[in-house]
Protein backbone atom coordinates (compact mmCIF):
# COMPACT_ATOMS: atom_id res chain seq x y z
CA UNK A 1 0.00 0.00 0.00
CA UNK A 2 1.64 3.09 -1.46
CA UNK A 3 0.68 6.70 -0.89
CA UNK A 4 0.37 7.04 -4.91
CA UNK A 5 -2.61 4.20 -4.96
CA UNK A 6 -4.29 5.31 -1.85
CA UNK A 7 -4.24 9.07 -3.21
CA UNK A 8 -5.33 7.50 -6.82
CA UNK A 9 -8.02 5.82 -4.93
CA UNK A 10 -9.22 9.34 -3.08
CA UNK A 11 -9.01 10.89 -7.08
CA UNK A 12 -11.69 8.26 -8.17
CA UNK A 13 -13.87 8.94 -5.04
CA UNK A 14 -13.43 12.79 -6.08
CA UNK A 15 -14.56 11.86 -9.85
CA UNK A 16 -17.56 10.48 -8.89
CA UNK A 17 -18.95 12.58 -6.36
CA UNK A 18 -18.29 15.54 -8.52
CA UNK A 19 -19.81 13.32 -11.37
CA UNK A 20 -23.02 15.73 -12.75
CA UNK A 21 -21.85 19.11 -11.59
CA UNK A 22 -21.29 21.61 -13.67
CA UNK A 23 -17.79 20.86 -15.91
CA UNK A 24 -15.84 23.87 -14.53
CA UNK A 25 -16.71 22.97 -10.65
CA UNK A 26 -15.85 19.46 -10.69
CA UNK A 27 -12.22 19.94 -13.03
CA UNK A 28 -11.70 22.77 -9.82
CA UNK A 29 -12.21 20.43 -7.34
CA UNK A 30 -10.50 17.34 -8.69
CA UNK A 31 -7.52 19.88 -9.52
CA UNK A 32 -7.48 21.07 -5.81
CA UNK A 33 -7.47 17.98 -4.24
CA UNK A 34 -5.02 16.47 -6.22
CA UNK A 35 -2.71 19.14 -5.48
CA UNK A 36 -3.25 19.26 -2.34
CA UNK A 37 -2.51 14.79 -2.17
CA UNK A 38 0.61 15.85 -3.80
CA UNK A 39 1.90 18.44 -1.43
CA UNK A 40 0.66 16.07 1.39
CA UNK A 41 2.90 13.26 0.24
CA UNK A 42 5.93 15.62 -0.28
CA UNK A 43 5.82 16.95 2.47
CA UNK A 44 5.27 14.10 4.88
CA UNK A 45 8.25 12.01 2.80
CA UNK A 46 10.39 15.21 3.22
CA UNK A 47 9.78 15.05 7.38
CA UNK A 48 10.66 11.11 7.51
CA UNK A 49 7.53 9.57 7.74
CA UNK A 50 6.98 6.24 5.80
CA UNK A 51 5.23 5.56 3.15
CA UNK A 52 2.92 3.17 4.90
CA UNK A 53 1.97 5.83 7.62
CA UNK A 54 1.40 8.49 4.77
CA UNK A 55 -0.87 6.45 2.87
CA UNK A 56 -2.84 5.20 6.55
CA UNK A 57 -3.00 8.91 6.61
CA UNK A 58 -4.27 10.00 3.50
CA UNK A 59 -6.85 6.88 3.79
CA UNK A 60 -8.05 8.12 7.12
CA UNK A 61 -8.55 12.08 5.86
CA UNK A 62 -10.37 10.42 3.44
CA UNK A 63 -13.21 8.22 5.14
CA UNK A 64 -13.34 11.19 7.55
CA UNK A 65 -14.27 13.75 4.93
CA UNK A 66 -17.14 11.71 3.50
CA UNK A 67 -19.93 13.14 5.27
CA UNK A 68 -18.22 16.88 4.32
CA UNK A 69 -17.65 15.85 0.37
CA UNK A 70 -21.38 14.59 0.66
CA UNK A 71 -22.33 17.72 1.47
CA UNK A 72 -20.00 20.16 -0.92
CA UNK A 73 -22.04 17.93 -3.49
CA UNK A 74 -25.18 18.71 -2.43
CA UNK A 75 -24.42 22.41 -2.01
CA UNK A 76 -23.21 22.60 -5.85
CA UNK A 77 -26.17 20.32 -6.79
CA UNK A 78 -29.09 23.00 -5.17
CA UNK A 79 -26.97 26.02 -6.35
CA UNK A 80 -26.96 24.86 -9.97
CA UNK A 81 -30.40 24.04 -9.54
CA UNK A 82 -31.71 27.23 -9.16
CA UNK A 83 -31.15 28.36 -12.48
CA UNK A 84 -33.79 26.42 -13.73
CA UNK A 85 -35.57 26.73 -10.87
CA UNK A 86 -35.37 30.93 -11.97
CA UNK A 87 -36.10 29.63 -15.93
CA UNK A 88 -39.31 27.33 -14.76
CA UNK A 89 -40.57 31.21 -12.72
CA UNK A 90 -39.89 33.53 -16.31
CA UNK A 91 -41.67 30.86 -18.16
CA UNK A 92 -44.78 30.81 -15.80
CA UNK A 93 -44.76 34.98 -15.58
CA UNK A 94 -44.31 35.24 -19.61
CA UNK A 95 -47.21 32.89 -19.79
CA UNK A 96 -49.05 34.41 -17.30
CA UNK A 97 -48.70 37.33 -19.44
CA UNK A 98 -49.92 35.96 -22.82
CA UNK A 99 -53.32 34.19 -21.29
CA UNK A 100 -54.25 37.99 -19.59
CA UNK A 101 -54.75 38.93 -23.51
CA UNK A 102 -57.75 36.64 -23.92
CA UNK A 103 -58.66 37.18 -20.43
CA UNK A 104 -58.91 40.84 -20.50
CA UNK A 105 -60.75 40.32 -24.40
CA UNK A 106 -63.42 38.55 -22.69
CA UNK A 107 -63.98 41.49 -20.75
CA UNK A 108 -64.37 43.73 -23.34
CA UNK A 109 -66.22 42.19 -26.27
CA UNK A 110 -67.71 39.33 -26.85
CA UNK A 111 -65.75 37.52 -30.15
CA UNK A 112 -63.63 36.09 -27.74
CA UNK A 113 -65.49 33.56 -25.69
CA UNK A 114 -62.37 31.42 -23.83
CA UNK A 115 -63.52 28.16 -21.29
CA UNK A 116 -61.94 27.12 -18.16
CA UNK A 117 -60.15 24.11 -20.55
CA UNK A 118 -59.04 26.34 -23.13
CA UNK A 119 -57.01 28.51 -20.88
CA UNK A 120 -55.48 25.14 -19.12
CA UNK A 121 -54.45 23.80 -22.13
CA UNK A 122 -53.06 26.87 -23.88
CA UNK A 123 -51.32 27.37 -19.95
CA UNK A 124 -50.08 24.07 -20.64
CA UNK A 125 -48.87 24.32 -24.14
CA UNK A 126 -47.41 27.68 -23.89
CA UNK A 127 -45.52 26.54 -20.25
CA UNK A 128 -44.03 23.14 -22.24
CA UNK A 129 -43.09 25.17 -24.89
CA UNK A 130 -41.04 27.80 -22.39
CA UNK A 131 -39.65 24.99 -20.76
CA UNK A 132 -38.22 23.32 -23.95
CA UNK A 133 -36.53 26.74 -25.42
CA UNK A 134 -35.06 27.40 -21.78
CA UNK A 135 -33.61 23.97 -22.11
CA UNK A 136 -32.42 24.21 -25.44
CA UNK A 137 -31.03 27.46 -24.68
CA UNK A 138 -28.93 26.31 -21.59
CA UNK A 139 -27.66 23.28 -23.79
CA UNK A 140 -25.96 25.15 -26.73
CA UNK A 141 -24.43 28.92 -27.04
CA UNK A 142 -24.44 29.08 -30.50
CA UNK A 143 -26.39 31.56 -31.58
CA UNK A 144 -28.14 29.27 -34.56
CA UNK A 145 -28.87 26.91 -32.47
CA UNK A 146 -30.70 28.78 -30.23
CA UNK A 147 -32.45 30.48 -33.66
CA UNK A 148 -33.51 26.97 -34.68
CA UNK A 149 -34.67 25.67 -31.27
CA UNK A 150 -37.00 28.56 -31.02
CA UNK A 151 -38.45 28.90 -34.81
CA UNK A 152 -39.06 25.00 -34.23
CA UNK A 153 -40.82 25.27 -30.95
CA UNK A 154 -42.31 28.08 -31.95
CA UNK A 155 -43.92 26.24 -35.61
CA UNK A 156 -45.12 23.33 -33.49
CA UNK A 157 -46.91 25.76 -30.67
CA UNK A 158 -48.81 27.30 -33.39
CA UNK A 159 -49.26 23.99 -35.27
CA UNK A 160 -51.05 22.53 -32.10
CA UNK A 161 -52.85 25.83 -31.06
CA UNK A 162 -54.24 26.26 -35.11
CA UNK A 163 -55.56 22.02 -34.71
CA UNK A 164 -56.91 22.91 -31.38
CA UNK A 165 -58.20 26.49 -31.94
CA UNK A 166 -60.08 26.62 -35.77
CA UNK A 167 -58.79 23.45 -37.31
CA UNK A 168 -55.78 23.52 -40.07
CA UNK A 169 -57.86 21.53 -42.60
CA UNK A 170 -61.46 22.23 -42.91
CA UNK A 171 -63.33 23.62 -39.48
CA UNK A 172 -62.22 22.94 -35.69
CA UNK A 173 -62.80 18.86 -35.09
CA UNK A 174 -62.01 17.62 -38.68
CA UNK A 175 -60.88 14.27 -38.01
CA UNK A 176 -58.34 15.46 -40.80
CA UNK A 177 -56.11 17.40 -38.44
CA UNK A 178 -55.88 14.18 -36.76
CA UNK A 179 -52.97 13.26 -39.23
CA UNK A 180 -50.88 16.24 -37.60
CA UNK A 181 -50.01 14.36 -34.94
CA UNK A 182 -47.78 12.07 -37.43
CA UNK A 183 -45.94 15.00 -37.89
CA UNK A 184 -45.77 15.84 -34.38
CA UNK A 185 -44.57 12.30 -33.59
CA UNK A 186 -42.05 12.79 -35.91
CA UNK A 187 -40.38 15.38 -34.71
CA UNK A 188 -40.24 13.99 -31.40
CA UNK A 189 -39.03 10.93 -32.49
CA UNK A 190 -36.23 13.27 -34.29
CA UNK A 191 -35.31 15.11 -31.43
CA UNK A 192 -35.00 11.71 -29.15
CA UNK A 193 -32.82 9.73 -31.39
CA UNK A 194 -31.04 12.99 -31.99
CA UNK A 195 -30.43 13.55 -27.99
CA UNK A 196 -31.24 17.87 -29.22
CA UNK A 197 -27.94 17.78 -31.16
CA UNK A 198 -27.78 19.93 -34.17
CA UNK A 199 -26.87 17.69 -36.96
CA UNK A 200 -29.43 15.04 -35.71
CA UNK A 201 -31.93 18.05 -35.30
CA UNK A 202 -31.84 19.52 -38.74
CA UNK A 203 -32.72 15.53 -40.17
CA UNK A 204 -35.68 15.74 -37.73
CA UNK A 205 -37.05 19.17 -39.19
CA UNK A 206 -36.18 18.19 -42.86
CA UNK A 207 -38.42 14.76 -41.59
CA UNK A 208 -41.07 17.46 -40.32
CA UNK A 209 -41.24 19.21 -43.08
CA UNK A 210 -41.88 16.18 -45.21
CA UNK A 211 -44.34 14.51 -43.18
CA UNK A 212 -46.12 17.94 -43.41
CA UNK A 213 -46.11 17.62 -47.30
CA UNK A 214 -47.45 14.47 -47.11
CA UNK A 215 -50.36 15.43 -45.20
CA UNK A 216 -51.20 18.05 -47.55
CA UNK A 217 -50.66 16.02 -50.61
CA UNK A 218 -53.18 13.39 -48.68
CA UNK A 219 -55.70 16.09 -47.67
CA UNK A 220 -56.03 17.07 -51.38
CA UNK A 221 -56.43 13.53 -52.84
CA UNK A 222 -59.42 13.13 -49.90
CA UNK A 223 -61.03 15.88 -51.33
CA UNK A 224 -60.90 18.45 -47.81
CA UNK A 225 -60.59 21.33 -50.59
CA UNK A 226 -64.28 20.58 -51.85
CA UNK A 227 -65.88 20.95 -48.16
CA UNK A 228 -67.19 24.83 -47.79
CA UNK A 229 -64.72 25.80 -45.10
CA UNK A 230 -61.52 25.04 -46.95
CA UNK A 231 -59.47 25.22 -50.25
CA UNK A 232 -57.15 24.41 -52.63
CA UNK A 233 -55.00 28.07 -51.79
CA UNK A 234 -55.87 27.72 -47.77
CA UNK A 235 -55.05 24.21 -47.44
CA UNK A 236 -51.74 24.41 -49.22
CA UNK A 237 -50.96 27.83 -48.18
CA UNK A 238 -51.21 27.02 -44.14
CA UNK A 239 -49.44 23.99 -45.09
CA UNK A 240 -46.77 25.51 -46.70
CA UNK A 241 -45.86 28.04 -44.04
CA UNK A 242 -45.44 25.03 -41.60
CA UNK A 243 -42.95 23.65 -44.26
CA UNK A 244 -41.19 26.39 -44.98
CA UNK A 245 -40.72 27.75 -40.63
CA UNK A 246 -39.52 23.89 -40.32
CA UNK A 247 -37.56 23.73 -43.15
CA UNK A 248 -35.73 27.02 -42.00
CA UNK A 249 -35.42 25.96 -38.78
CA UNK A 250 -33.46 22.99 -40.40
CA UNK A 251 -31.28 25.01 -41.88
CA UNK A 252 -30.50 26.67 -38.60
CA UNK A 253 -29.89 23.50 -37.11
CA UNK A 254 -27.05 22.58 -39.99
CA UNK A 255 -25.87 26.16 -39.52
CA UNK A 256 -25.44 25.38 -36.08
CA UNK A 257 -23.99 21.63 -36.42
CA UNK A 258 -20.81 23.33 -38.85
CA UNK A 259 -17.25 24.08 -37.24
CA UNK A 260 -16.77 27.24 -35.83
CA UNK A 261 -13.63 27.33 -38.58
CA UNK A 262 -16.30 26.31 -41.25
CA UNK A 263 -19.11 29.04 -40.22
CA UNK A 264 -15.68 31.69 -40.06
CA UNK A 265 -14.45 31.12 -43.39
CA UNK A 266 -18.02 31.38 -44.98
CA UNK A 267 -18.42 34.53 -43.41
CA UNK A 268 -15.04 36.00 -44.35
CA UNK A 269 -16.09 34.36 -48.37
Amino acid sequence: MTPERIAALVGRWVRRYTRGLPAEVAERRVEEIDADLADHIAHERAAGTGDRRIALGILSRMLRGLPADTAWRGGHLAASGGRPARAAVRVACAVACILLVPLVAMLVTDEVAWSPADFALAGALLMATGLALARALRRRGDIAYRSAAGLALAAVLLLVWLIGAVGVIGEDGDPADLMYAGVLAVGLAGAVLARLRPRGMARALIAMAVAQSVVTAIALIAGEHRTPTASVAEIVGLNGLFVALFLGSAALFGRAARPASGREEGRSE
